[in-house]
C-alpha cells in the first residue's frame, strides 16, 4: 500500500496531510461504526425504561380502582355494554369472542393510559369482572391485550 502512494518519494508536508486525512478517516469510519450506534442505544434505552416507568405508575394508580364497588346504575355486563364502551372510549376492539357467561376481547396496539382507562370504565361503570388479563408490549411501545370479562 505504501508503495502504491510512493511514501519514501514524497515530501515531508505532503507525509504529514495524508497521515492527516488518514487518520480523519479512520476517526470518521470509528465514529459512524462503534461511537454513534453506542450512543444512539443508550437513548432509545433511557427512552424504553421512560415509557416503561410512566406504564407502572398508570398500574400502579388504577390497579386499586379497579377492585371498587360498582356503581349502583351498572347492570350486568354484556356484550354490548362492552361495544357501546369501547365507542365512548375511542378505543378499538380487534376481536370480541362471547362465550356462555363470559366474553373474551383482544385489543391490539393501544396505549397504556387508554388502555388502563378504559378497563376502570369497564369495571367501574359498566359492571364488568376481570376474570382473566394478559397484557402485552411491542416494540413500538404500544400494548396488546387480551382479556375475559364476565
Amino acid at each position: 500500500m505504501l508503495a502504491l502512494l510512493k511514501w519514501d518519494e514524497r515530501e515531508p508536508y505532503e507525509k504529514i496531510i495524508m497521515a492527516a486525512l488518514g487518520a480523519a478517516i479512520l476517526l470518521a469510519f470509528l465514529w459512524l461504526v462503534l461511537i454513534n450506534p453506542i450512543l444512539s442505544a443508550k437513548q432509545e434505552a433511557q427512552s424504553q425504561a421512560n415509557r416503561a416507568l410512566r406504564d407502572y405508575q398508570i398500574v400502579n394508580q388504577a390497579a386499586p380502582l379497579l377492585g371498587q364497588a360498582k356503581t349502583t346504575s351498572a347492570g350486568n355486563f354484556t356484550q354490548a355494554t362492552l361495544i357501546d364502551m369501547a365507542r365512548k372510549n375511542s378505543v378499538k376492539l380487534s376481536r370480541v369472542q362471547p362465550d356462555k357467561e363470559t366474553v373474551l376481547v383482544w385489543m391490539d396496539d393501544i396505549e397504556a393510559l387508554k388502555l388502563y382507562g378504559f378497563l376502570n370504565t369497564l369495571v367501574i361503570e359498566g359492571g364488568a369482572d376481570i376474570l382473566r388479563a394478559t397484557i402485552s408490549t411491542g416494540d413500538d411501545g404500544l400494548l396488546s391485550a387480551q382479556f375475559t370479562l364476565k
